[in-house]
């Protein structure tokens, strides 16, 4: 194992990653991915093998599908496997234990207890180092009061302290409110002479924590010699800093890490937010964006272009105006033209996304529709504006809803997407009636945006046709969410018979949206049950080699990304067969958040789509590092054909989004890629 990934692994608590052979597959091991992925408990066959398999192989493999299926049913065996002889099933029993923390339907308070109690008392004993910190890991992510209490002990260890600070923070990343005592025990961690795990770890802690008295110690930590944590110090200090933080994050405005100058932009508007009339500090400070304005139009997408869309993508005050202004002044998009070919594109990406923001601030759509120096389309700059305007608190919102009903028929969808949100918003009574016919529209995910827009407006006259939206929506995972929601929004009792045949659909989603809408109309707990589902049949389960990788082309370049094809074979397969048939070609990448992912890979392009079926979830142990390869998901086992890439490690993604691969060349690429750029194609090799 190298020094880099020894570090990581210490960083976030799991094993590094390793390229590891499958070999030949055995009769019991094709049987367990069988009853995994059809997501089969009821003949105890997992548990089975979990609690008594005679190979540790076969019962840590066990172990972990039980996880994946998350299922309460679950709890007994991965509580037994804490205590095997072998730190293999315990480490994948450790996992476990915080998959199940972190399950898409929360399990109940008792079998939180059970699981919490069983890994208290496994760590107090626990020798193998990689299991212990494993262990420490699903404990913040279980994230009860006794987790924390331990966790905090933790902290005065330096074998443990590192990962007891990160697991901290995934607890107040669950809306746990840390105890003065760790605020201030995670800032006297932010010392240099300490290793980086242990300051990175505090860092995140105290980012997480919201707590206004970790403000000094993230104050201190800005001056870090590793950018992730001096970049997660000032995201911290945006939530609970003052204006007193401005002069040490206006130093970071020109980090030479773009990461850290996005997040000390970020902290600075969320300041300025505070600022009442008169001069604002951090919105004075956020004049030397005019810096980030001249390596953007030298060439420097991420470090030019990824703070100046970090600064527009913020909920702005009327006091930021003249800044958005002069921005866009300096850029000067009409001239785009003359420009190098390779920059033009980013520049009128950028002077739209100032746009839409001042026109967030002025409550109309001005600016959207003329930005861009004529290189962006109309309906890119239409969707932008018209989703800030789904935010903004400035115009008479009846004037406004007629200025939007307009877009509802608009060629492309997410315009319409865009205009139901902002309707939505506007709470005008005079959008429903534009509004209703959208329930019976023959794209679903246009009907289910419509139901929530109806169900914001308070419309009750809809509920009939929602409720034969709720029939259409039965076993449709884009939009069952929606649906069922907008029908607890709206108190439709006489929904309750609907959604309750939604329990037994095999898509999870669906039944977890009916279980959580009918508890709050029925005023009961409803819990959905495990329905198992039928074998995949999608994609073939041909097995894949060891060395199977996608080469994702763009006009940006090319990004190399190793497939982990034996901790996520589904997924690896489904990627691998879309690109065989030339799937991604002349997508787009439709969602970049600077200092967190870049996705793409949905036909539609508005976040919605997908290949029109689902890929079970099958998460592992590697962790959300920087240049990780996730898939979207809408729900549990919602995977399709959406994948994302990391710019940093997101620690709370563990557990959570399916892990598929990692990228081994091109993350300069990913850094410079910005919402709306093209998928030229992605390649399978070999």
């Amino acid at each position: 194992m190298s020094l880099r990934c020894f570090a990581l692994a210490c960083l976030l608590l799991v094993g590094c990653r390793h390229a590891r052979s499958r070999g030949p597959v055995s009769p019991e091991l094709a049987a367990l991915e069988d009853l995994e992925d059809r997501r089969v408990l009821s003949d105890g066959q997992l548990e089975r093998w979990a609690r008594g398999a005679p190979s540790p192989a076969l019962r840590a493999r066990a172990v972990l599908a039980l996880a994946r299926v998350q299922d309460e049913a679950s709890v007994g065996p991965i509580v037994a496997a804490l205590g095997d002889a072998e730190p293999e099933v315990r480490l994948e029993a450790a996992f476990g234990a915080g998959v199940l923390g972190l399950a898409w339907q929360p399990l109940s308070g008792d079998a939180v207890g059970r699981l919490t109690q069983a890994v208290l008392e496994a760590e107090a004993g626990e020798g193998d180092a990689s299991t212990r910190q494993a262990l420490l890991k699903s404990l913040g992510q279980l994230a009860t009061p006794g987790a924390v209490e331990r966790l905090i002990e933790r902290l005065k260890d330096p074998a443990t302290r590192a990962g007891a600070a990160l697991a901290l923070g995934l607890s107040a990343k669950h809306e746990v409110r840390l105890p003065a005592r760790a605020i201030w025990a995670l800032a006297s961690l932010l010392k240099p002479e300490l290793d980086e795990a242990t300051r990175y770890g505090a860092a995140y802690g105290l980012a997480q924590s919201q707590d206004v008295a970790a403000a000094a110690g993230l104050t201190a930590g800005l001056q870090d010699g590793s950018a992730p944590t001096r970049a997660l110090c000032a995201r911290g200090l945006g939530d609970v800093g003052s204006e007193l933080s401005t002069a040490p994050l206006d130093k970071l405005l020109d980090d030479a890490d773009w990461r850290v100058a996005v997040e000390a932009t970020r902290a600075l508007s969320k300041l300025s937010q505070k600022c009442n009339e008169g001069p604002c500090a951090p919105l004075a400070a956020l004049r030397r964006l005019n810096a980030r304005v001249d390596r953007l139009l030298g060439g420097e997408i991420a470090r030019g272009a990824q703070p100046l869309l970090a600064f527009a993508q913020q909920p702005l005050t009327l006091q930021a105006r003249p800044l958005l202004v002069s921005l866009r002044a300096r850029l000067d998009a009409q001239a785009v033209t003359a420009m190098a070919p390779a920059v033009r594109g980013d520049v009128a990406n950028v002077d739209c996304r100032l746009a839409a923001a001042i026109d967030r601030l002025d409550g109309s759509l001005q600016e959207v529709l003329r930005c861009g120096g004529g290189l962006k389309s109309e309906a890119f700059r239409l969707w932008l504006g018209l989703s800030e305007l789904a935010t903004s608190p400035a115009a008479d919102p009846g004037a406004r809803a007629g200025e939007l009903v307009a877009y509802l028929q608009y060629p492309d969808s997410r315009v319409q997407l865009a205009a139901l949100e902002a309707l939505g918003a506007t709470q005008a009574a005079s959008a429903v009636e534009p509004i209703r016919p959208l329930l019976e529209s023959a794209d679903p995910v246009l009907a289910g945006a419509a139901a929530m827009a109806l169900a914001k407006l308070k419309d009750r006259a809809s509920i009939d046709a929602l409720q034969a939206l709720a029939r259409r929506a039965r076993e449709a995972v884009d939009i069952a969410p929606a649906v069922a929601q907008a029908l607890e929004q709206l108190d439709a009792q006489q929904a309750v018979p609907e959604l309750t045949t939604w329990l037994s659909s095999p898509q999870a989603t669906v039944r977890y949206s009916a279980a959580a809408s009918l508890s709050k109309l029925t005023g009961s707990k409803v819990v959905a049950p495990l329905v198992e589902r039928p074998a995949t049949g999608a994609v073939a389960r041909a097995p894949l080699g060891d060395e199977q990788r996608l080469l994702v082309r763009t006009a940006k370049g090319e990004v190399q990304v190793s497939l982990f094809t034996l901790d996520a074979p589904g997924n690896a397969r489904n990627l691998v067969a879309l690109a065989r048939r030339g799937y991604f070609r002349n997508l787009t990448f439709h969602r970049v958040v600077g200092d967190f992912v870049v996705q793409g890979a949905d036909p539609r392009g508005d976040g919605e789509g997908g290949p029109g079926y689902t890929v079970r979830c099958e998460l592992n142990r590697h962790p959300y590092l920087r240049g990780t390869v996730g898939l979207a998901l809408g729900g549990k086992d919602t995977a399709g054909s959406q994948f994302f890439i990391t710019h940093t490690a997101t620690p709370h993604l563990d557990g959570r989004y399916t892990v598929v691969g990692e990228v081994t060349a091109g993350l300069e690429v990913v850094d410079q890629l910005l919402e709306g750029d093209a998928i030229i194609d992605v390649i399978a090799q070999p």
